[in-house]
């Protein structure tokens, strides 16, 4: 089993600071379902989940077979893969997690990672509902929508009549070989009356290297 704590300590006004008293290696990691799970990482990684579908009738139903048949064969289109991949989310941050490493020495300011992914992340980086939308002058959530959207600390958040769409920083970890922390994000992005769904894990590799955040689609 792999343990890891977040505390966060309340500062001035809504500024919120984080600082971590767990091993010098472990992630940074901010959503409480993938914490549970990390805390659990044997259990949850064979932890029986809705059957995803791919070509040939192969079935997935926990993460090590996803990651098998993944490797392998091609995801079947349904409407019931794209509602089933939600709960395979979790498999793919824990996957990258396994292998990442962190930095504890210094307090890190989580609470406007939110703000960053609606102004600074590039929509044309990675698939989904609104890449076709993005364009040389519009691509990130805050100058495309700026009426329909919002910030709460990790997560950045379009909502209109018609669409949800969500990013979370779910993570932050050292990723990649410098010395710099990269980010997990989670994309949920679904239509309101239930015709599309769609969920993924991006990377986002050196945020605070970066003027404009570009992600990489996990697996």
């Amino acid at each position: 089993m792999r343990a890891i704590r977040i505390v966060f300590i309340a500062c001035l006004g809504l500024l919120v600071s984080c600082t971590s008293t767990t091993s010098q290696n472990s992630p940074y990691i901010l959503n409480n379902k993938l914490l549970a799970s990390y805390d659990n990482f044997d259990i949850s990684f064979k932890k029986p989940r809705g059957s995803l579908l791919y070509a040939g009738g192969r079935a997935a139903d926990n993460c090590q077979k996803y990651f098998d048949l993944d490797s392998r064969y091609e995801m079947d289109e349904t409407i019931h893969n794209q509602s089933v991949k939600s709960e395979y989310i979790i498999c793919d941050a824990l996957k990258i997690l396994s292998s990442s490493s962190s930095d504890h020495n210094k307090t890190l300011d989580f609470s406007n990672l939110g703000k960053e992914l609606l102004s600074k992340l590039d929509l044309r980086s990675f698939p989904s509902s609104l890449y076709r939308a993005s364009n040389e002058n519009s691509h990130t959530l805050e100058s495309l929508y700026p009426q329909y959207t919002s910030s709460d600390g990790n997560v950045a958040e379009l909502n209109t009549k018609d669409w949800a769409f969500t990013l979370e920083v779910v993570a932050i970890a050292k990723i990649n070989d410098n010395s710099y922390l990269d980010w997990v994000v989670w994309v949920l992005d679904e239509s309101k009356s239930g015709n599309y769904r769609g969920y993924s894990t991006l990377i986002v590799y050196d945020p605070e290297n970066q003027e404009s955040y570009k992600a990489i689609a996990y697996p």
